[in-house]
């Protein structure tokens, strides 16, 4: 008689829960796999059968927090100005951080810097930035904003709304600022001539 399969995907997704709970409350760095297995009512075993070791479940646990931040930027409705788009798509970025402070922390912070990179977790970056990407190009190409290398105007407008998340979730920004109108700020100094 054949042993009933004990590292199923309901397993592994008890486990994800437990551990993106455990990064949201604590952080990525230490990530307590005994812990998570218990909260799971499963064993390290079924850790290490579904995930490899704590590095594979940290890859893991990125790979959902981005995959999840791209399907709220993937909410925003793409209409026929781009620029509008951008300043959506600024907004919810920066709302999902404060909502979400310590997987964004570990989204963005070092221990994806350490971690051996993987196909999964580098498709679930990409996504995560794509919605932004079209926009910027759609921008470009309308002649909305003034010509330049997609990737500054992305990277430009991806620093500006991840140094505000940032800012706000440390309590630094500072009185009176008004952060939709610093976002705006950055926007408009890609516009052409003729939008300005």
């Amino acid at each position: 008689m054949a042993r009933p399969k004990t590292h199923t995907a309901e397993v592994a997704e008890r486990l994800m829960e437990c551990a993106l709970e455990a990064v949201a409350r604590d952080g990525i760095g230490s990530l307590p796999l005994r812990s998570i297995a218990e909260r799971a009512e499963t064993s390290t075993t079924a850790v290490y059968a579904l995930f490899g070791n704590k590095e594979g479940m940290q890859r893991a646990v990125l790979t959902r927090a981005f995959g999840e931040f791209a399907d709220d930027q993937e909410l925003i409705e793409v209409t026929d100005d781009p620029v509008t788009d951008i300043a959506g798509l600024g907004a919810h970025y920066v709302q999902w951080a404060i909502d979400h402070p310590r997987l964004y922390e570990a989204m963005y912070g070092e221990a994806l810097a350490g971690l051996t990179p993987s196909e999964e977790l580098s498709e679930a970056r990409l996504r995560a930035v794509a919605r932004i990407s079209d926009a910027v190009q759609r921008a470009l190409d309308s002649g909305a904003f003034r010509p330049a290398d997609h990737a500054t105007v992305v990277v430009s407008l991806w620093a500006q709304v991840h140094g505000l998340a940032t800012l706000m979730m440390a309590g630094h920004l500072p009185d009176g600022a008004d952060p939709a109108l610093a976002a705006w700020a950055t926007i408009e100094g890609w516009f052409a001539d003729a939008r300005r």
